[in-house]
């Protein structure tokens, strides 16, 4: 039995044309328009170009859903070629289905937004699980960072209450007194990063600008840091400009900037005959380098020591929460900066703070 396009037509709206051997319309039926009788089928519908060999077989059956047919401005067509088995008459039947492309259109659509949505509900599962972490590395580091200069003041201060027998001498006083200012002075200091950093982290730290030369600041910091205890037998220089070095800072935050840095340089370098710390300022901007010869980290121990509480190595890092770096980085980000960090294992660390330009010519103080 022939196929029947009429019941094509008056069924699925189904347009349908009957070709010859040369592609060319004998019988057309739901149509009007293009193409017309005794005309190539190709120049109404170039996507059969190319087509040729595949549309001369006996067996043809070719199906293309949802396809523009090659004219301009045409809607979605599913078109079909195939053989009458019964008559091998060649038939080409196409039916519009811009409404089903509009629909497939608009489920692309949605199924694009969930995957979106999935997208960011797995990013926001992913942070909420990396604040879980980051709190309970918090809560650990801090309290561990809390209790021991806490231990240590409470410990010598009973110490120090002593009477009778166990009284100390006059000679052992001053010891178990040092020991307590400087567990006092750590813990002020591990406080006074914390507030910083947590300042940092909701957008309240703030700086305070004001013309300031870049060159006495760091000669300060140079000069006090040679008379720390824990600097003793370390070799700390300067390379400094013979003239001020003029930028718009907050001071104070530059030189807590320069104190982190001498702090992680100076545990880097401790125990080393030749232990070595040297500031450098470049004398055509404001850019200051302080580089040690410490073991140095590889590229993942310095991952981790930029972030809050990063302890690489904790041999080396004996004292501190790990916050130097982090704060460096938020303090010089503040001032509109970047840091630049060169290390390697054996061959030492090298800090670049790269300051901003200023926007106007600063006029130093003094």
């Amino acid at each position: 039995m022939g196929l029947d396009p009429s019941l094509l037509l008056d069924t699925f709206g189904v347009m349908a044309f009957r070709l010859d051997d040369d592609l060319r319309v004998r019988e057309a039926q739901g149509t009007q328009g293009p193409p017309f009788m005794g005309e190539d089928i190709r120049e109404t519908m170039p996507v059969l170009y190319g087509l040729e060999d595949a549309l001369a077989a006996p067996d043809v059956d070719l199906a293309m859903p949802f396809i523009q047919t090659g004219r301009d401005n045409d809607e979605p067509m599913a078109l079909r070629v195939r053989r009458d088995p019964a008559t091998g008459d060649l038939w080409v039947l196409c039916r519009d289905v811009s409404e089903e492309s509009a629909i497939h259109r608009e489920l692309v659509q949605k199924h694009n937004s969930l995957s979106l949505a999935q997208a960011a509900l797995v990013k926001a599962r992913d942070a909420a699980q990396e604040a879980d972490r980051t709190k309970t590395a918090f809560l650990a580091n801090v309290s561990h960072e809390l209790r021991t200069p806490l231990h240590v003041i409470i410990g010598g201060a009973a110490i120090l209450s002593r009477t009778g027998a166990k009284r100390l001498t006059p000679d052992e006083v001053p010891g178990y007194a040092d020991d307590i200012h400087e567990s006092g002075v750590l813990l002020l200091q591990l406080v006074d990063d914390l507030i910083d950093l947590s300042r940092s982290e909701t957008g309240d730290l703030t700086i305070y600008e004001e013309p300031c030369d870049l060159r006495a600041i760091v000669s300060g910091i140079v000069s006090l840091s040679r008379e720390l205890p824990e600097a003793r037998g370390t070799r700390i220089a300067a390379t400094l400009p013979d003239g001020p070095v003029p930028m718009l800072a907050d001071a104070r935050r530059i030189k807590q900037v320069l104190l982190n840095l001498l702090s992680n340089a100076v545990k880097a370098v401790a125990g080393r005959t030749d232990a070595a710390i040297l500031f450098e300022i470049d004398p055509d901007g404001p850019v200051l380098t302080v580089s040690d010869n410490g073991p140095g980290m590889t590229a993942a121990e310095l991952e981790i020591a930029r972030k809050p509480f990063g302890q690489p190595r904790a041999a080396v890092r004996a004292k501190g929460a790990g916050l130097g770096l982090a704060i460096v980085h938020r303090l010089v980000d503040l001032h509109g900066g970047r840091v630049e960090i060169e290390t390697a294992p054996n061959e030492g660390l090298t800090a670049r703070i790269v300051f901003a330009a200023p926007s106007r010519p600063p006029v130093p103080t003094g």
